[in-house]
């Protein structure tokens, strides 16, 4: 949820992130075992909030070393946060999860015995591949618990490259404009508007969704 393809969003979290820690860092006031048994990620996700209003001034008097070494201690924590953030989905065994492509994501739900995941581009990026009547892919007995895909040999249901145009997909395979992936997994609001998108659309295919597996409707984001 803290990382996205878009550079100014990049910029934010880890420009406000590394003051945040600076500040400790100058005051040796790391937290303690004992407080960490009380702290929880909205402790940071405030902090975060409130560093973010004054980034650009935090930009013009970083240095080059303290920035690069805390981005180095930042990218370490998110290579922790994202497994975390797929356990949140729910997979319909023995289906693999599926790699969400990067610069943009997966909605996925679960009717009766298949799954079905609907790429999505971020705004700037499109698909390899035309897939405009290709709306989702699909696993499930009848595929043999293997996703459907594309990519002949790959893992990836797609690949978003970067583009100016956003022609390759159907209107609704790319986020909001003012937004991207991971911003739309930030909130309950805009998971159940996407999620509620593919379900009509699947309804409009014949596939009926009263069987579906509420605990099993999960995003997932590329990095």
């Amino acid at each position: 949820m803290l990382f996205s393809s878009c550079p100014l969003w990049k910029t934010l979290f880890f420009i406000s992130l590394a003051v945040f820690l600076a500040e400790f860092t100058e005051i040796g006031a790391f937290a303690s075992p004992g407080e960490c048994e009380s702290a929880t990620t909205d402790d940071v996700n405030e902090s975060l909030e409130k560093y973010s209003k004054c980034f650009h001034e935090m930009i013009a008097k970083s240095e080059k070393a303290a920035i690069n070494s805390l981005v180095w201690t930042l990218q370490e924590t998110l290579d922790l946060l994202h497994p975390v953030q797929e356990k949140f989905c729910k997979q319909l065994p023995p289906c693999p999860l599926p790699p969400a492509p990067r610069n943009g994501g997966l909605v996925c739900v679960t009717i009766d015995n298949d799954q079905y995941c609907k790429p999505m581009c971020n705004k700037g990026y499109d698909f390899q591949f035309l897939r405009r009547s290709r709306l989702y892919e699909v696993c499930g007995n009848a595929t043999g618990f293997s996703w459907t895909t594309q990519l002949v040999g790959e893992k990836a249901l797609a690949v978003c490259n970067p583009s100016e145009t956003a022609i390759s997909g159907a209107k609704s395979a790319y986020f909001p404009t003012n937004s991207t992936c991971l911003r739309t997994l930030a909130f309950t609001e805009t998971q159940t508007e996407q999620l509620n998108i593919f379900l009509k659309e699947l309804g409009e295919q014949g596939i009926d969704g009263s069987n579906r597996d509420k605990e099993a409707d999960c995003i997932i984001c590329g990095y």
